[in-house]
Formats: C-alpha cells, structure tokens, sequence
C-alpha cells in the first residue's frame, strides 16, 4: 500500500480509539455520605445521568437506629446560580425516605442539602 493509505488508516483507527475512550458513559451510582451532629444522611441517586432522577435517602441516627420525622431535599447547582425549591421526601418505612421526579437537568456538580428537624447536611452530586 501507498504511504497516504496507511497515513489515513491510521487516522481513522486513531480517531476511532479516542471516541472509545472519551465517550461518556454511565457512572455508578453510588450511595454519598454526610453527618451532622446528630445523624447520618445516606443519599444515593436512582442515575448519575442529568435529567428527570429520583433519589433514595437513608437516614439513622448516630447508634445506628432509624431517624424519623419530616426529611426536605434542596438541589442546587451554585456554580450556575441554579436552585430548585425545597422538596419533601416520601417516607418509605422507617429512615428511608425517597424523593421522585426531580428535574436534575444539567450536567457538572450539583449540592443536595438534606435537612432533618434542625440538622443539615450539603451532599455533593456529580452528573454527567
């Protein structure tokens, strides 16, 4: 083969590696942590996609027991001056609470305030 072919071959096996590697993809959604000085917030999203998601709280207490009461979720996304309105979360049995229908619609890093009687906690959130 001529020079140029293997040139343009190479470009096109080049190009078609760095769409593999650069693709985005789904990441795992995977529980994110915070404690206050009383309890601990579990929040885990139903994707890490942006867009319409739904997330799942657990909440327990410092021994572990099971926290109760009303749980409101904030989503916010400082870095855009974009915040929704507070959301009440579901109660699903004891300490765990779900939140439906949330309109996470732009990618990057989102901060999901999680409040408790008087106890907050910020969880940060990264969307793709």
């Amino acid at each position: 083969m001529k020079r140029p072919v293997w040139g343009a071959l190479a470009a096109v096996v080049a190009i078609a590696a760095a769409v593999l590697v650069l693709w985005p993809r789904d990441v795992e959604a995977r529980p994110q942590v915070a404690e206050s000085g009383r309890y601990r917030f579990e929040l885990t999203p139903a994707s890490t996609r942006s867009g319409t998601n739904s997330l799942d709280l657990r909440v327990t207490d410092r021994s572990g027991g099971a926290a109760s009461g009303d749980v409101t979720v904030e989503p916010a996304m400082p870095q855009m001056g974009h915040a929704l309105a507070p959301i009440t979360a579901a109660p699903v049995g004891p300490g765990h609470y779900r939140v439906g229908d949330v309109g996470l619609d732009m990618a990057g890093q989102w901060e999901i305030t999680v409040s408790l009687s008087a106890e907050r906690v910020v969880i940060p959130l990264l969307l793709t």
